[in-house]
């Protein structure tokens, strides 16, 4: 269900960008202006929570290690 959602949320963001990058609406230096803030907002979001990820896994493999360790004794 997470990949679901994170396929939906990239498709999303995608469509956005081609949308605003094909409209004759919005000025060029505005798109690159708008574009360099969406991929700022998405590494300040996507940085921290890849970081937080690989920190639990790594303390819920050691907590595994500790019970089979505990367990062999």
């Amino acid at each position: 269900m997470r990949i679901l959602f994170a396929l939906v949320v990239a498709a999303l963001v995608v469509a956005g960008h081609v949308g605003l990058w094909t409209s004759d609406r919005v000025p060029a230096e505005l798109k690159a202006d708008l574009t360099r803030i969406n991929a700022t907002a998405w590494a300040v979001v996507l940085m921290p929570a890849g970081a937080v990820a690989l920190w639990r896994r790594a303390q819920r493999r050691r907590g595994r290690e500790r019970r089979n360790h505990d367990r062999t004794e």
